[in-house]
């Protein structure tokens, strides 16, 4: 994955004022890699200090108030709530998410969604040109084309996983 990407986070805020009570999450913030996560979150934790603590609800009520403000301020604290994936997936379509989701973390750690999303064109191609479903050929083929490509980080074993992966998804979508 590249280092430049972008971090998108939100922050909690509690804030409890007499009856009136409100636990929620920030915006998403686009936070440029080598920048602060915390920082954005600082005038959330801010609000969640001043009036997190003060609401005079049922008494039951009041644990749930203080244990919200606590998890608000630990979120915060730790950098916010991460949603870089969710956004990096929300530009490709079910399979390929499908397929990167369900990869063992040894694979999962050497691509991304992107080189993925490749591979399942390359799959679809091979079964164009050899309409045979002959393993060895579609790692020969997919490693052809992946080296065009400058993607050569990939062992056998690891794009036989990934063209069972995309079959598990064809067979569970039949």
């Amino acid at each position: 994955m590249s280092d430049d990407k972008i971090k998108y986070r939100t922050y909690k805020t509690s804030i409890n004022i007499f009856i009136f009570s409100f636990y929620t999450n920030s915006k998403v913030y686009e936070i440029p890699n080598g920048r602060s996560t915390i920082l954005p979150g600082i005038k959330y934790s801010v609000l969640t200090i001043l009036f997190g603590w003060w609401g005079f609800g049922w008494p039951w009520e009041k644990f749930k108030e203080i244990k919200n403000s606590i998890i608000a301020l630990h979120i915060n604290f730790d950098g916010g709530e991460d949603y870089t994936k969710v956004f990096s997936e929300m530009d490709y379509d079910e399979k390929t998410v499908w397929v990167f989701n369900n990869l063992r973390r040894e694979i999962f750690q050497k691509i991304d969604i992107q080189i993925i999303d490749i591979m399942i064109d390359l799959q679809t191609e091979f079964i164009k040109l050899e309409q045979t479903k002959l393993l060895e050929k579609n790692i020969m083929f997919m490693n052809e084309n992946l080296k065009k490509l400058n993607i050569i980080n990939l062992r056998n074993s690891d794009l036989e996983e990934i063209i069972d992966k995309i079959e598990a998804f064809e067979f569970k979508s039949n």
